[in-house]
């Protein structure tokens, strides 16, 4: 098994290559470290944390606030925070949301669980400094409106 780097210092990901040819090492090789100057960064040093309220969750408009701060405890200001939910099960369109910073480093948006069933629910954050984070919530068992 060969181990090829994914992100430097962060993560590695293995690959299997029994029987495969020098060429076919170099192009998955030349594949996957070009991912390393491409993607997006993550930021080790901002902690994030999201709540879905009411809970349980309900199908209807809903708030998703996340909350992002340094590992010292400094909120983090002026990211920009969109919020995806997508139905566990394929075929519906997503619902997004923006978030606005209601207070530092507290960023609130509402969304429509239209729908009961179980929710994936994306944060895409960009810092900043243009640094990326990309987080993922399931919110299970979205029960019918009242």
């Amino acid at each position: 098994m060969m181990r090829i780097c994914v992100h430097p210092g962060r993560r590695e990901a293995a690959y299997d290559f029994p029987g495969l040819g020098l060429l076919a090492l170099v192009v998955v090789a030349m594949a996957v470290t070009s991912g390393c100057r491409r993607g997006a960064a993550t930021a080790a040093d901002i902690s994030a944390r999201v709540e879905i309220t009411p809970s349980p969750v309900r199908e209807g408009m809903e708030s998703v606030v996340v909350r992002l701060a340094t590992l010292q405890g400094t909120p983090v200001r002026q990211a920009h925070v969109s919020i995806e939910g997508d139905m566990a099960h394929p075929g519906m369109a997503p619902v997004i949301g923006d978030a606005s910073e209601t207070a530092p480093g507290r960023y609130e948006a509402h969304i429509d669980f239209n729908m009961p069933g179980d929710w994936v629910v994306l944060e895409h954050i960009r810092l900043a400094d243009g640094r990326r984070i990309e987080l993922q919530v399931d919110a299970k068992g979205v029960r019918a409106g009242e």
